[in-house]
């Protein structure tokens, strides 16, 4: 018997010898690298309606700079561009990024930029419909850095989609995308009332690789259309949580249920359903673990205005109920968070367009009741976390957001941001807790939205030849929704005749004229983004310790459970014997 005992402590102490070498190593201590969202603008159709007619915006020989912000920092990134609305291929024929200066958004810092490629070439056609990524960059970034996207289109491109949030993109004619800056320091914008849309040209993400990176997804309206996410992203970083990004995904006047593209002149800017867009626009970001929702106000909205009355439908409590029943269940099938915040007041909220002498919206009980019915199947009965925003409203009257927190009594200023991402209780993003970014502001914090790193700048200085296209395991970052992506035509395009469009008041007197091409072709039905056409992760990614140390304390108690039952055996038999 002291002779098993002998075994036994042998063989254990050899297997869990054996078994913990790995955890004390310093490759096992090391967090699983990841691509995560660190910034994101949603694309919508950005054609103008007129007389049944759809006409864009186009380019030709033109260059195009974006300013984005990061909001997580990793060892490289890649880009995301999408012609989800097009009605024909987009060719792209030069891409570079580079860190922004500081004495305009259109300068660039010396040595900072870096070519972009696509599957190994510096060009690339995306089939209409379709969203593609670019191959890795080694570039180290930090959180909250500004970066300049700039690139050449050659050939004839309509503008059929595009982000209206979260960057600023400027327009130059030529290939000037290696300039140190752009003589217009006038951003794309367009304005709408009280709102102003900046236009970003196809590009729609950018992704980091980093140490246990992931990401929150900020899904909504125009009251998410602000700085709140960034405000997020600053309050984990303040607590030490540098590795979570924050991805915008927030249309101006996005509804729940219905696209209503055609209602109105502008109206396709308000984007597809969110019903319909959530799987594109939230479950395959890259990296992300929760996702962040406020829409279904205008589902509600909408219909009572002077402008839309008769074109969309009305929608019923109990369908956007239904809808929300659908975004719950998308995101849970992904393992993915969902957070509702309550639907906001917004008496005294009064829209007008284009010097209309009287009010679109005016405030109306029974579409304030039908908020509060919303909010309370969302708060007692979804299943998912509730956020209430009741805080916003001002103390004396509960139907309005308090004047401090709003520029127009629906829309937040600064501090309701602020305010707003206070109110996400500190359990649903960390175990530990947080400072308040609203007092963090208050006292006077430094402005980490315009933080930049300067002492991490690398200079860089172009290889000798021009990558090839060699189908290295490198190039598999691309993702090219299942088309086989040809080079980019080196002929411009035949230009389509363009059409000058008169904007009226609604006194019938001229606003504006615009320059526009027609779309005579139907934008693609459905992007093919589906799981298939997902980027490949690189091959370096380890399970995590918690994991490691499960497995291999399973696996010493089978081997030694087994151990114990072959040595008794064997000194039974020689008991026996």
């Amino acid at each position: 018997m002291r002779s098993l005992k002998k075994s036994l402590c042998v063989l254990l102490c050899a297997v869990v010898c054996l078994g913990l070498f790995p955890l004390l190593t310093p490759e096992a201590e090391a967090a699983e690298k990841t691509w995560a969202a660190s910034w994101s603008t949603a694309p919508i159709n950005t054609g103008y309606y007129y007389n049944s007619r759809v006409y864009t915006d186009f380019l030709i020989n033109a260059s195009v700079r974006t300013v984005i912000q990061t909001t997580v920092g990793g060892e490289k990134l890649r880009l995301r561009f999408s012609n989800r609305y097009g009605s024909s291929a987009l060719n792209i024929a030069a891409v570079r990024i580079a860190r922004t200066g500081k004495r305009s958004d259109t300068e660039i810092i010396d040595g900072t930029s870096l070519p972009v490629t696509f599957n190994g070439s510096g060009s690339v056609s995306i089939p209409a419909g379709q969203t593609i990524y670019s191959d890795a960059v080694d570039m180290h970034t930090e959180s909250f850095e500004k970066l300049s996207v700039s690139v050449y289109y050659q050939s004839f491109s309509a503008m059929a989609t595009g982000g209206m949030t979260n960057a600023l993109s400027y327009v130059e004619m030529g290939n000037v995308i290696d300039e140190k800056t752009f003589s217009s320091n006038a951003p794309l914008t367009l304005t709408s009332g009280t709102i102003t849309y900046h236009t970003t040209p196809f590009l729609c993400g950018l992704d980091t690789w980093g140490e246990g990176n992931s990401c929150i997804v900020w899904f909504g309206d125009s009251t998410l259309a602000n700085n709140s996410p960034y405000y997020l992203a600053e309050k984990l970083y303040l607590a030490g949580i540098t590795n979570v990004g924050v991805a915008q995904e927030a249309i101006i006047g996005n509804q729940l249920l219905h696209d209503i593209t055609g209602a109105t002149n502008i109206s396709n800017l308000y984007g597809e359903a969110g019903v319909t867009r959530f799987k594109e626009d939230v479950l395959d970001q890259s990296g992300v673990k929760a996702v962040f929702v406020k829409i279904g106000l205008n589902d509600i909205l909408h219909p009572l205005t002077k402008s839309m009355h008769g074109l969309i439908p009305q929608a019923t409590t109990d369908e956007i109920i239904a809808g929300y029943r659908q975004l719950i269940s998308m995101a849970r099938e992904k393992g993915i968070d969902i957070y509702f915040f309550g639907r906001q007041a917004w008496k005294g909220y009064q829209r007008s367009f284009y010097g209309a002498e009287e009010d679109d919206l005016v405030w109306s009980q029974r579409a304030d009741d039908m908020r509060a019915v919303v909010n309370n199947w969302l708060r007692y009965y979804s299943g998912a976390e509730y956020i209430s925003t009741d805080p916003l409203s001002d103390p004396q009257d509960k139907a309005r957001i308090y004047a401090p927190y709003t520029t127009d009594g629906a829309h937040l200023t600064n501090l309701g941001a602020q305010v707003l991402v206070d109110l996400i209780p500190d359990r649903l993003l960390t175990d530990g807790r947080l400072s308040s970014i609203e007092e963090y502001y208050e006292n006077g914090g430094t402005d980490i939205i315009n933080y930049t790193p300067e002492n991490l700048y690398t200079k860089y200085t172009p290889p000798a030849q021009t990558p090839q296209n060699n189908n290295s395991s490198q190039n598999e970052d691309v993702m090219t929704g299942g088309a086989t992506l040809p080079p980019a035509s080196t002929t411009p395009q035949t230009i389509p005749p363009t059409t000058s469009i008169t904007i009226t008041n609604p006194a019938g007197e001229p606003v504006t004229e615009i320059f526009l091409v027609e779309i005579t072709t139907a934008p693609a039905a459905e992007p093919t983004t589906d799981s298939a056409s997902q980027p490949q992760q690189e091959k370096i990614e380890t399970l995590s310790t918690t994991a490691k140390v499960g497995i291999i304390l399973f696996a010493l108690l089978s081997v030694g459970v087994v151990s114990f039952g072959v040595v008794y055996g064997v000194n039974k038999k020689k008991s026996v014997d």
